[in-house]
This record gives structure tokens, C-alpha cells and sequence, in this order.
């Protein structure tokens, strides 16, 4: 897998989704969503899926973005990239 190609697709996503409103994220946190993209002729996976950061605080929500080539190895160990999005309702 190029990682360097993998890593923009995931940063890329990683971003748009931090732009959703708080019900994109929220609907995250029951059903993750499902893409692929295609770059440089290969089809990339991407899954993106919401968890509470801490069960305590239900207002701070982990956002992660996987992708992968759908080769062997990179099924089991996809490039991820996360960050942190806050619920203030």
C-alpha cells in the first residue's frame, strides 16, 4: 500500500467529516460508513467510525478514519488517523 497516498485519502476524510454536524457524528457512534476511493489506479477502503474517547465524558468523541488497499497485510493492519470532536449539547 502506498502510505503516503493512504494517509492524504485519510487525512482528507478525517477532515471532512470533523466539518459534519454533531448528527453525522452521532449516527457514527451506532453504524460506521463505508467508502472506496480510487487513486493512481488502485482502490483504496475506507472506514470511518465514532467512539467516546472517555464513558465518563459522553461529550468528547474519537473520530477514526482507516484505509486500506485491499491487499493482504494492509486488511489487517490499515493506515488510521483520528482526532478528537466535541458534542456541547
Amino acid at each position: 500500500m502506498n502510505k503516503v497516498i493512504a494517509g492524504q485519502i485519510a487525512e482528507d476524510e478525517l477532515q471532512a467529516y470533523m466539518k459534519k454536524g454533531h448528527e453525522v457524528i452521532k449516527r457514527l457512534l451506532v453504524e460506521s460508513d463505508h467508502k472506496f476511493i480510487t487513486r493512481d489506479n488502485v482502490e483504496y477502503q475506507l472506514r470511518v467510525n465514532a467512539l467516546y474517547d472517555d464513558k465518563k465524558d459522553l461529550t468528547r468523541v474519537r473520530i477514526l478514519v482507516a484505509v486500506d488497499d485491499q491487499n493482504f497485510w494492509s486488511t489487517f493492519a490499515p493506515l488510521c488517523r483520528d482526532d478528537f470532536y466535541y458534542l456541547n449539547d
